[in-house]
């Protein structure tokens, strides 16, 4: 890596962060995630803190040898078990102990990166890919061996280990170093060492992906059934006290058409949607069935839905404020992008059941959303 020192490092990480973090066709909520390294500190944004504001104080400073010594570890091989002993041993590695904030849980996979820069994010056009039936196949026809492809993985220690596994077979057989890494049903790593190299990767991605698209999501507003619409966010604040928001795009009426059409949309693409919208969202074919429906889904799942899908009116997500009415509808949104642009990849492809089981009791992800970006 080219030499800068930390204040050069740390001015291009913090500008690197805030302009991808704005733009909402890359970044949601608080998702994706940033670092820059030197050859014995890895800057890597701490947890729950957002890309488009952060500054130099949001990163969170790791020692580089002591995360590689993580992959030489044995960890038990129970789930919540792992990952409490994985979170332990990542703490631990922070440069200064008396740090309170908790660094990204991919720390590990930015580290294993040979490059400066690293940029993490989850645009739904990617996405469209990697929740994509035949999206392994596609990636490879349009970027060769430009691209390194991973299958779906439990987050945190486990994909980074697998990681590690393929970053490294793929340097031994090609004599190169990846560059740019796809993560079934998650999202996109670029590395290197500039912020114009990071660019040009980025937009290489982008531009591809776009002319494969066959149709693009449509958002606009369009007319609908505004009395119904009135009733059903009655309903559903009297239910729970929600915070309701109504979405009636083009899209989301042809979604909402029937139960066949909503299918896509019933089962999670990535984790930041069961994060924000829960597992499942709520389908319901009659508006007088609303009530029961939600309560019988309650009773059923455990949680009360984030999202109500109506049969011909689009869909209601709910709050226990504005705030988190309008996150849940905006990563639902998200969902509806990925469901419209997987169809030029295939087919939609939600994650796997053991993996949304997961990520339902990770607590890496609870504390993420406990923080309330």
């Amino acid at each position: 890596m080219p030499l800068m020192d930390k204040a050069g490092l740390l001015e291009n990480l913090v500008s690197m962060s805030n302009r991808y973090g704005r733009d909402p066709e890359l970044v949601l909520a608080g998702g994706g995630n940033t670092s820059a390294k030197d050859e014995t500190a890895l800057y890597v944004k701490a947890s729950g803190t957002s890309l488009a504001t952060i500054t130099e104080d949001g990163f969170v400073a790791m020692d580089r040898e002591k995360l590689s010594g993580i992959l030489n570890k044995e960890y038990p091989s129970g789930d919540k078990e792992r990952e409490a002993a994985f979170l332990k041993d990542v703490t631990a590695a922070k440069v200064d102990p008396a740090d309170t904030k908790r660094p990204s849980v991919e720390a590990l996979l930015h580290n294993l990166f040979p490059y400066r820069f690293v940029l993490h994010l989850h645009p739904a056009l990617v996405n469209g890919l990697t929740c994509g039936a035949e999206g392994e196949e596609i990636a490879k026809r349009l970027f060769a061996d430009e691209v390194l492809w991973v299958e779906e993985c439990r987050p945190g220690y486990t994909l980074a280990r697998l990681c590690s596994d393929r970053l490294r077979e793929y340097h031994q057989k090609s004599g190169k170093h990846v560059s740019i890494l796809l993560l079934q049903n998650h999202g996109i790593f670029i590395a290197g060492d500039t912020l114009e190299r990071i660019d040009g990767l980025l937009n290489e991605v982008m531009g591809k992906l776009k002319e494969s698209v066959v149709r693009m999501p449509d958002l606009s507003e369009t007319g609908f059934d505004r009395t119904a619409v009135k009733e059903a966010e009655g309903k559903l604040s009297a239910l729970n006290g929600a915070f309701v928001l109504h979405g009636a795009y083009a899209d989301a009426l042809r979604f909402s058409a029937g139960h066949e059409n909503a299918a896509p949309l019933l089962a999670p693409f990535t984790p930041d949607h069961i994060v924000y919208c829960k597992a499942r969202p709520l389908y319901v074919d009659d508006l007088d069935d609303l009530s029961k429906a939600f309560v019988d889904f309650r009773n059923k799942n455990g949680y009360e839905p984030k999202i109500v899908i109506v049969k011909g009116l689009g869909f209601f997500a709910l709050g226990s404020n504005e705030k988190d009415a309008r996150t849940a509808k905006m990563l639902f949104e998200d969902a509806m992008k990925i469901a419209v642009y997987s169809e030029s990849f295939g087919g939609p492809r939600h994650m796997a059941e053991d993996m949304i089981n997961f990520i339902v009791n990770w607590e890496a992800e609870s504390y993420r959303q406990s923080q309330n970006i």
